[in-house]
């Protein structure tokens, strides 16, 4: 298998508004740490 035929690793969205992956990675961290704030304190 030649150098071009090799899989290469693809983001899975172009659509982002974030600049790198690792500030949008942060954000889905932080955003899914509020949610389960939310339903900790919400659902009792």
């Amino acid at each position: 298998m030649s150098e071009e035929e090799k899989a290469k690793f693809h983001r899975g969205s172009a659509l982002t508004i974030f600049k790198t992956d690792r500030h949008e990675d942060w954000m889905a961290l932080v955003l899914s740490l509020l949610i389960a704030l939310g339903v900790y304190f919400l659902v009792d």
